[in-house]
């Protein structure tokens, strides 16, 4: 589900919008999790889980700027609740970050790398092979000095910074998952017309190199990549388009037995993995703002007086 820009800082009035309120929004969140929620009661070992999610969102308190500034939020990773925040945090972190580089001028890309589909047996190997594969591309290490692809490879003289998601699809028809990585991409804005340009036929052959004796044949669609430049007007939605990764699979829209049967799939392969990563002039500049991309704490400061709610009977009601 995409972020929307301002969602948490607009007006006091907004929580109470009917259509498009913020509290709309935690209501809609809080069924999903409540969905989630029965899925993991359902799992051997997971009723601890289930208990937070319950009880996650149950109170919320803003401020009169509209920003939360007090929650019992679970922070699980597979709470749709915390997830959606965790994207809002993530959309604003980043915009913060591409702010105060705007004075270096950079131009940026979306870039996407897949990979074949996937057994849940086979989905954590896949998963760390994707992590491996692309941290060699990027650092120029992926081919040997005696291979003719290693002269074409210059991605760390190209590119200036990097933000690595990882997104995982499930396909409930034929039953396996895709792992893939989306990435924004900073460059000199010179890059498009220099030696260091790397198209997308380019990208897609060394991305794909050797690599049939391990997955298939690398000319399979599903070895396909993206990379296109984005436009400064369009800034707002790569951002946003980026940062809704981080959450997107855990919006999987399947019904309770889906969620049993995926859920512990995707435990399996995401745990103790950072979802997002920051590299280059990225991880620079967060450090340089005190950013922890990977912080779950909800950090807005109380501004005069408050709005307090809770959950009850299914409905979010104003506590007096």
């Amino acid at each position: 589900m995409p972020c929307i820009p301002n969602e948490c800082s607009n007006p006091l009035f907004s929580l109470d919008d009917p259509d498009n309120g913020v509290l709309k929004r935690f209501q809609e969140h809080k069924e999903l999790a409540a969905l989630v929620a029965s899925a993991m009661q359902e799992i051997p070992g997971w009723d601890d889980r289930a208990r937070h999610l319950w009880e996650c969102g149950t109170y919320i308190e803003f401020d009169q700027d509209g920003k939360l500034v007090r929650s019992n939020l679970c922070r699980d990773r597979f709470c749709p609740m915390c997830q959606w925040r965790r994207s809002l945090r993530i959309y604003g972190q980043t915009q913060r970050i591409l702010d105060s580089l705007e004075p270096q001028g950079f131009a940026y890309l979306h870039m996407t790398l897949t990979l074949p589909n996937c057994s849940a047996d086979d989905l954590p190997a896949h998963c760390d092979w994707l992590y491996w594969r692309s941290s060699a591309l990027f650092g120029d290490r992926l081919y040997p000095k005696s291979d003719p692809l290693h002269e074409k490879s210059h991605f760390k003289r190209a590119f200036k910074g990097i933000m690595r998601c990882l997104e995982i699809t499930y396909n409930p028809v034929r039953d396996d998952y895709h792992p893939h990585l989306h990435c924004l991409v900073a460059v000199r804005p010179s890059y498009f017309k220099s030696r260091d340009y790397i198209s997308q036929e380019l990208l897609r052959v060394l991305w794909t190199g050797h690599s049939a004796g391990i997955f298939g044949d690398p000319h399979d669609g599903l070895w396909q990549v993206y990379i296109s430049r984005v436009k400064e007007a369009e800034r707002n939605n790569a951002v946003a388009e980026v940062a809704k990764y981080a959450v997107k699979p855990f919006h999987l829209e399947l019904d309770l037995d889906g969620y049993c049967r995926v859920l512990p799939v995707l435990h399996s392969a995401m745990a103790r993995r950072r979802l997002i990563q920051l590299y280059g002039v990225f991880a620079e500049a967060a450090r340089a703002l005190k950013i922890n991309i990977n912080d779950d704490r909800e950090q807005a400061a109380v501004s005069g007086q408050t709005r307090k709610f809770s959950f009850i009977d299914g409905l979010y009601r104003e506590l007096f």
